[in-house]
């Protein structure tokens, strides 16, 4: 009797693993885990940041303002001159932030700093006074410098094994400096003395408004990351010198006088406006085009 009671114990806890087993086997299957949230947020965003440099694209113009042939004291031949008027190559640099809004449009907004440039010109007038004529040489040296604002938009034009060329236009304002201005000149009257002229220009600088035409190259150097070779067209405006302050021709006090500069100071600017080939290196990095970490593998519990 105690066998059969014990093969019956056992006969019942072998059909209930038995059904346990079973029930185990007919569970639903897991839910599939959800990706990792990309940033969608950021999609078609980008951060961009370019350096080069510009050469000009224009020939300077100069201006005396005032005018010193406008009085009319110095003589009917009276006459002026600027020559071999040139403002150097400038190193440049930019950061940006922009947006891809579909494969073949984008923009972006640009803060762009230039400097290390310098401008130089030699000054020329000729007084025919009736003491015999007077001439006046005066050689300008100064350094130059900008910062640039501009909205510029994009036209991708296909991408071709990781390629991509592109056209764009930009407009914005420009604050142009010309700085450090030094004047050394000589004076020489008709009877032939010689003296020294000249002085300094404090420093200047001008609001304007700047364009820029644009086209180049992206490489495509991972999923986000492009490398963007440029050429740019960017008109920039104008510039000005400070007031002047002439050498007083006494050595006394500071050395300089508003006497010797015509009884007021004048200054010196471009009466055209001047633009700039730049060629940039650049780097694109898009926001939202990182690669989600991948999904943990998945662990069934029971």
């Amino acid at each position: 009797m105690a066998k059969l009671k014990a093969l019956t114990l056992a006969g019942v806890a072998i059909l209930a693993m038995t059904g346990l087993a079973a029930a185990a086997d007919l569970l639903p299957p897991p839910p599939a885990l959800e990706p990792l949230p990309a940033a969608a947020a950021l999609n078609g965003w980008y951060l961009r940041g370019d350096v080069g440099v510009g050469a000009d694209a224009t020939t300077a113009s100069l201006v005396n303002d005032p005018d010193p042939l406008a009085a009319g004291t110095l003589g009917a031949g009276a006459n002026q001159s600027f020559n071999n008027t040139s403002f150097s190559a400038s190193a440049l640099f930019d950061i940006g932030v922009g947006y891809q809004v579909n494969p073949w449009l984008r923009g972006d907004v640009t803060l762009e700093y230039r400097g290390g440039g310098h401008f130089q010109s030699l000054y020329v007038l000729n007084a025919p006074a009736s003491g015999g004529n007077t001439q006046y040489a005066d050689f300008y040296r100064a350094s130059t410098s900008s910062v640039v604002g501009l909205i510029n938009v994009y036209a991708d034009l296909g991408t071709w094994y990781g390629v991509t060329p592109f056209v764009g236009a930009g407009i914005g304002m420009s604050h142009n400096n010309l700085f450090g201005m030094t004047d050394n000149g000589q004076v020489t009257s008709g009877a032939g003395a010689t003296g020294p002229s000249g002085g300094y220009f404090s420093d200047g600088g001008t609001n304007n408004l700047a364009w820029a035409l644009m086209a180049g190259l992206d490489f495509d150097v991972s999923q986000n990351l492009k490398l963007e070779l440029g050429y740019r067209y960017l008109n920039l405006g104008k510039y000005s010198s400070g007031a002047s302050n002439c050498l007083n021709g006494t050595g006394t006090g500071t050395g300089f006088s508003l006497a010797t500069c015509g009884g007021s100071s004048n200054y010196v600017r471009t009466s055209n406006t001047l633009a700039s080939n730049d060629f940039r290196l650049g780097l694109i990095w898009m926001l939202g085009a990182e690669t989600a970490p991948a999904a943990a593998p998945l662990v069934r519990k029971y």
